[in-house]
């Protein structure tokens, strides 16, 4: 799938940042759907609005957003986590090999990983980093 013209839902709850990845999101020739400020309008969107690709943050004002995940999956609509959040060991197993962005966002990162979600690439940092096997341990 070609990124232009692909409808992007945005979940963000820090409006200045969402009004960012918004126009980021346009300037890339893409048409943002949103911003969903929470849990609860992220939810709605994901499982009512026509959108080809999700850029979820994991923290929503204290509120994950694996729901939201969870219904795009069911959706077979492919997301990406745009955060700052730092326990990304929390992330559930099923949601691990989905891209991820740390806020701030280089600008030619996240393009990438947009034109990569949408061509069904899945390989975020916790899915390589569970392939990678630890050495043996060697009791003396």
């Amino acid at each position: 799938m070609s990124a232009a013209g692909s409808r992007i839902l945005v979940v963000e709850d820090n409006y200045l940042l969402a009004e960012v990845v918004c126009d980021f999101v346009t300037d890339c020739g893409m048409e943002p759907v949103g911003p969903a400020p929470g849990l609860e309008t992220g939810l709605v969107y994901a499982r009512e609005a026509p959108i080809d690709g999700a850029l979820l943050d994991i923290n929503l004002d204290d509120r994950l957003s694996f729901p939201i995940c969870a219904v795009l999956t069911e959706r077979n609509i492919p997301f990406a986590f745009l955060t700052g959040y730092s326990h990304l060991s929390l992330i559930p197993h099923a949601y691990r090999s989905a891209p991820l962005v740390a806020k701030p966002f280089d600008p030619d990162e996240l393009r990438g990983v947009i034109e990569g979600m949408l061509r069904g690439r899945q390989d975020g940092p916790l899915a390589r980093a569970a392939l990678v096997k630890a050495p043996m341990e060697v009791c003396s």
